[in-house]
C-alpha cells in the first residue's frame, strides 16, 4: 500500500469523518508491505499483509496468486486512460472490481496513484494499492481524481459514495446500462460505457457526444 495514500483514506465507520493513522512494520520505497491502519474515532484497526489492505478480514479472503486471464488489449487500455483523463499527480484513481485488471497497463501510461477495490487478484500489489472488503468508498470527500466502476460496485449506495469522494472535475466511468447519478455531468457514451465528470452545480448539464475509437498512441486524455 502506498504510504502517501493515507492522506486520502477515511474510516467507513458510523461516526464523524475521520482520517486513519498508519503504523508501518515493513516498508519499501514508500510502500507499506506490513502494518496496519487505525481509526482514532472507533479504534478499529485494519491490517496490511503483503501490501494488501484488508478492510474487513471476514469478507476479504481472495486469491493471492495471479489468475490465468487474458489482459486488456492496448486499445482498451488507452481508451480507459483517456476516459479517466489519467495524469500524474498525488490524487488517486480508483479501479473497482474487474476494472483492476487494467492497473498494470495503466501504470505504464502515467505515474498516477492507483487504488484497486476488490481486484480479481493481487498481481498488481507493489504497483497499485489493493483494498479488500470495504463496504463503500473509503476515501475523504472530494479526494479522488477518477473512478472506474464495474457491475459489482454499481449498487445505488456504492455509486452515491463514489460521487461523494470524487473531486470536482474528476471523471467517473461506468457501464452504459448504469443510470447517470446525481452530481455527475455526462461527457460522452457509447454502447459499452459512459464517462462523466463531478460537478458542484447538479443542474449543470451539457449534451453528450459519441465515444470514438481510442487513439493508437497514448495521450493525456480528454480535457473537456
Amino acid at each position: 500500500m502506498l504510504l502517501a495514500l493515507t492522506d486520502h483514506l477515511h474510516c467507513t465507520g458510523d461516526h464523524a469523518a475521520s482520517w486513519l493513522v498508519a503504523r508501518a512494520d515493513a516498508a519499501v520505497r514508500g510502500w507499506m508491505v506490513e502494518g496496519e491502519l487505525g481509526c482514532p474515532m472507533c479504534d478499529v484497526t485494519r491490517g496490511i499483509r503483503g501490501g494488501v489492505l484488508s478492510w474487513d478480514p471476514a469478507v476479504a479472503a481472495q486469491p493471492v496468486a495471479p489468475l490465468l486471464m487474458t489482459g486488456p488489449d492496448d486499445d482498451s487500455v488507452i481508451r480507459l486512460a483517456a476516459l479517466l483523463a489519467l495524469v500524474e499527480g498525488s490524487a488517486p484513481y480508483v479501479l473497482c472490481g474487474d476494472m483492476g485488471r487494467y492497473a498494470v497497463a495503466l501504470g505504464a501510461v502515467a505515474a498516477a496513484p492507483l487504488v484497486l477495490l476488490d481486484s480479481p487478484d493481487d498481481s498488481a500489489a507493489g504497483l497499485a494499492t489493493i483494498i479488500r472488503g470495504a463496504p463503500r468508498m473509503p476515501f475523504a470527500d472530494r479526494s479522488v481524481r477518477g473512478i472506474a466502476l464495474d457491475a459489482t460496485h454499481a449498487s445505488a449506495e456504492r455509486v452515491a459514495y463514489a460521487v461523494r469522494v470524487l473531486a470536482p472535475g474528476g471523471r467517473m466511468v461506468a457501464g452504459s446500462d448504469l443510470a447517470l447519478p446525481s452530481g455527475i455531468r455526462e461527457l460522452a457514451r457509447d454502447d459499452r460505457h459512459w464517462v462523466g465528470e463531478r460537478v458542484v452545480d447538479h443542474s449543470s448539464v451539457s449534451a453528450p457526444v459519441a465515444i470514438g475509437r481510442a487513439p493508437a498512441a497514448p495521450r493525456r486524455g480528454w480535457n473537456g
